[in-house]
C-alpha cells in the first residue's frame, strides 16, 4: 500500500513532547510514516556542494514519493529545531544542483506542527514553512501549535489536532 503522508520529525529528543504529537498524527492519519532526521547523517548547506554524498538526497528521494509532508518540530528559542533548519537549508540543493527534484515538490501539500512548553504562540514561527511552500509551488495546508501538560496532550490541543488531521487527510 502506497503511503501518502510523510511526517518529518526533527527534535533533539526522540521520545519527547513533539514525538508525542507526531505519534498522535501517525495514529490518526492513514497511510502515514515518520522520517526521524536524527537517524540520518547530513550536514548543512554548502555552496561548493562537498556534502552531496551524505544522507540528504536519500531522504529527499524518499520524501518525493509522498503527496503530503508534515514538518514536526519543537520550538527552540522561538524557532524550529536546528536539525529541522539544517534539513530545510539543504532544500537549496533541490533548486540548484538537483533542480528536477526541487520541481518534483510542486503541487505537494505541506503542513507544519510545532510543540512548545506552553500555549503561547509566537508570531512568525511558521513563516519559513509557508514561504518555502510558496517558493516551490507547493500547497501550504496549514499549521498547528501544540503543547503538553503533565506529560499528556490537553483536551483542547487534542481537539485541534483532530481538526488538523482532517485537513491533512482531506
Amino acid at each position: 500500500m502506497k503511503k501518502d503522508t510523510l511526517l518529518i520529525f526533527g527534535s533533539a529528543r526522540a521520545d519527547g513532547n513533539t514525538r508525542m504529537m507526531a505519534n498522535f498524527l501517525l495514529g490518526k492519519i492513514p497511510n502515514s510514516e515518520l522520517l526521524n532526521l536524527q537517524e540520518f547523517n547530513f550536514s548543512g548547506y554548502d555552496y561548493e556542494h562537498k556534502n552531496a554524498e551524505d544522507d540528504f538526497f536519500k531522504m529527499a528521494e524518499h520524501m518525493l514519493t509522498f503527496d503530503k509532508i508534515v514538518f514536526c518540530t519543537p520550538v527552540y528559542w522561538y524557532s524550529m529545531s536546528s536539525i529541522m533548519k539544517r534539513f530545510l537549508d539543504r532544500w537549496s540543493d533541490l533548486v540548484t544542483i538537483r533542480k528536477e527534484k526541487g520541481r518534483g515538490l510542486a503541487g505537494k501539500k505541506m503542513f507544519a506542527l510545532c510543540c512548545s512548553s506552553d500555549a503561547e504562540v509566537h508570531e512568525g514561527f511558521f513563516m519559513p514553512f509557508e514561504k518555502t511552500a510558496g517558493y516551490l509551488d507547493m500547497i501550504y495546508g496549514g499549521e498547528i501549535h501544540t503543547y503538553v501538560l503533565d506529560e499528556k496532550i490537553p483536551e483542547e490541543v487534542e481537539n485541534r489536532l483532530l481538526d488538523f488531521c482532517e485537513k491533512i487527510i482531506s
